[in-house]
């Protein structure tokens, strides 16, 4: 079991937006069947048509439910709805980049389960910020002598890496 902890430092406000508006229509269409098929019962029932009889013998002059007008009211207040809520998760996305500039991000933890996975034959190196030295890669060294980029940080060999070491995620560009 290898345990990992990632850390989500930028929601990119782009795709949050396609994610959010695509999310939206999806959820939007999911709606407008089901309230179909809800009207599709109550009309098959003649609920409407009993409820109106019902009003008309209390006193009331008129009933009725004309379904193009609900439907169409349905349609207007649902394309509203996909609007705000596609906006509102947008200012979610800048909401988030500015408070993880100020705490760091946010932290999930991962679990990978080892049983049924294919042995590892490499281990890679976690690139994280600061380990990387910049420019050309620095010829190999004897066992014990780690480089040390211009940063000041320490470049772990592979066999120093820790499974559990942190690793971030969506770096700021």
């Amino acid at each position: 079991m290898v345990r990992r902890r990632l850390t989500i430092k930028r929601l990119d406000p782009w795709s949050v937006l396609k994610f959010g508006a695509v999310a939206n229509v999806v959820l939007f269409v999911i709606f407008m069947l089901v309230a179909a098929v809800v009207w599709f019962i109550i009309d098959r029932l003649q609920i409407v048509d009993q409820v109106c009889e019902i009003a008309l013998d209390v006193g009331f002059t008129s009933c009725g439910v004309n379904a193009g007008n609900l439907f169409q009211a349905l349609a207007l207040l649902g394309g509203m709805w996909v609007i705000v809520q596609t906006a509102v998760l947008v200012f979610f996305a800048f909401l988030h980049n500015l408070i993880a500039d100020l705490t760091g991000g946010l932290v999930i933890g991962i679990i990978e389960d080892g049983s049924g996975a294919q042995p590892k034959t490499a281990t890679a190196r976690p690139v994280t910020a600061g380990t990387q030295p910049s420019g050309p890669r620095a010829p190999a060294r004897a066992h014990g002598d780690q480089a040390t980029p211009a940063s000041g940080a320490r470049v772990r060999s592979p066999a120093e890496h820790d499974d559990g070491a942190d690793q971030s995620l969506f770096e700021g560009r």
